[in-house]
């Protein structure tokens, strides 16, 4: 059996002792080259500028003698500011500044409330410091073999990087806002770190009042909608108000036309000729944009993106390597002559399960709001088709109807729901004779749809069913 020195080429004999030599120099060679590597990213520079660009982008919102201000960082803007690439981390930090006007009472802040997995800055930190040759060996080794060199060159990884990482993590902590008091007529702000997210962004605040102060207000919240850069959204750009002429709006003033209108509505989405018909139209949501947007982040789900080239290519590496993806394009499909306006969704580990759905702006105005009309389905894997030219399509689970209620009910969980009904409109199918979609997919429904009136703040009652209901769709 060979011992552990003939792993390194050392046998007995001159030839033996000259090969061990020259594997051990090989060795430090690779060690030096990965210290020289890493020389370079040693160095740590973070530019915290109080007039960077992104405070342009600041959310305020006042209550009482309180003041709140908000704004998150794309990945592009916190790597310039903290001078590490946070986002690789999957880490967003969120600067916040709490004004307390109150002459008498002390308010107290805690992180939690932002997000229950926040960062702490020595957390946020130590998962972005500098390590030998993460430049290059992070991105062209296995992550165990990545683990593995820096274990083995320790002592000149704590050499080369300990003293950047040191200076990193005093930034980050002398950069954060800490839970704690605010004193009557002080102002604290700073850094928190939570989960990345893109696109829209919920982040509550919630400020506690002292001892001394009792009522309903003992705790203010504040909850806070606001773009994150890093993805391009497939609804910037459309020109929604641009769609309809004047003469093609309706205009719903109660509740009977708005249902009447809903049962009306086209019964399915279509290819791009309109000679086929896919998935069904089983969700009306009614609100303006910036409402749709607050709800579903509230609720968790992502945006989409625009497919491009490099949507595509992370969609591949999706596929093939299971990783998450969970702002992926949703494929094209055609009501009102176009494809969807905006699309949400909830992705699990892998872009091939997901929850999705699409929607339009219709034509339809509910007591002054937008109609927006669309269909949810769950992806539960893949298969295959011919149907595509990629000849694999998402294989959706048949019992649409789950779909549409998980949608209600996970926005009635979140409080993101004023009014519900439910409508028909779908020709209802069943399990032992179901519909099929545009990829042959099959489904079942019972022709129900989710009308759902969304608020334009929390609701925390429960919400009210509209009034006007016939027994078909009860």
């Amino acid at each position: 059996m060979k011992n552990a020195s003939n792993l390194l080429g050392v046998r007995h004999g001159k030839k033996g002792l000259r090969k061990g030599r020259s594997i051990r120099r090989a060795i430090c060679a690779v060690a030096l080259l990965l210290c020289f590597v890493s020389g370079g990213c040693a160095s740590y520079k973070p530019v915290f500028d109080p007039q960077a660009a992104y405070f342009s982008r600041l959310a305020t919102q006042e209550k009482g003698p309180l003041k709140v201000s908000v704004v998150g960082l794309g990945p592009e803007e916190s790597k310039k500011t903290f001078g590490v690439n946070l986002a690789a981390s999957k880490i967003l930090p969120v600067w916040i500044k709490i004004e307390n006007n109150d002459p008498e009472h002390s308010y107290f802040f805690m992180e939690r409330a932002v997000d229950p997995e926040y960062y702490t800055p020595g957390e946020a930190a130590f998962k972005s410091q500098y390590h030998i040759g993460y430049r290059v060996s992070g991105k062209v080794l296995p992550e165990f073999l990545v683990d593995l060199l820096r274990t083995l060159f320790l002592p000149f990884d704590t050499m080369l990087t300990g003293r950047a990482n040191e200076r990193m993590r005093a930034a980050f902590q002398k950069q954060s806002l800490k839970y704690g008091w605010i004193p009557p007529k002080e102002t604290r702000s700073g850094f928190v770190f939570i989960p990345l997210g893109l696109g829209t962004k919920e982040i509550p605040v919630d400020l506690y009042a002292d001892a001394l102060k009792t009522g309903a207000d003992k705790c203010t919240s504040f909850f806070f909608f606001i773009p994150v850069p890093g993805i391009k959204q497939d609804y910037r750009g459309h020109e929604l108000e641009t769609y309809y002429a004047k003469d093609q709006m309706m205009e719903l003033r109660d509740e009977a036309a708005l249902m009447k209108a809903v049962e009306e509505l086209p019964s399915c989405m279509t290819n791009r000729k309109k000679t086929k018909s896919g998935d069904p139209v089983n969700l009306v949501m009614i609100g303006e944009l910036d409402d749709l947007l607050a709800s579903f982040s509230a609720a968790k789900w992502a945006e989409t993106e625009i497919i491009s080239l490099a949507t595509s290519w992370k969609m591949v590496q999706s596929v093939l390597f299971a990783k998450r993806y969970e702002y992926s394009p949703v494929s094209p499909l055609f009501l009102y002559g176009r494809s969807q306006d905006i699309a949400f969704q909830k992705a699990r580990d892998t872009i091939n399960e997901r929850m999705h759905l699409r929607l339009w702006s219709s034509p339809l105005r509910y007591q002054g709001k937008p109609v927006w009309v669309g269909s949810v389905s769950r992806d539960i894997g893949v298969r295959l088709t011919t149907k595509t030219w990629n000849l694999t399509t998402h294989k959706i689970d048949p019992d649409i109807d789950e779909a549409a209620l998980y949608t209600f009910s996970d926005l009635l969980y979140w409080h993101r729901i004023e009014k519900f009904a439910v409508a028909t409109g779908v020709p209802p199918s069943t399990e032992d004779k179901p519909a099929a979609n545009l990829t042959g997919d099959p489904y079942y429904t019972s022709g129900k749809r989710m009308v759902i009136l969304l608020p334009k703040t929390r609701h925390m009652d429960f919400p009210d069913r509209m009034g006007v209901q016939d027994s078909k769709a009860a």
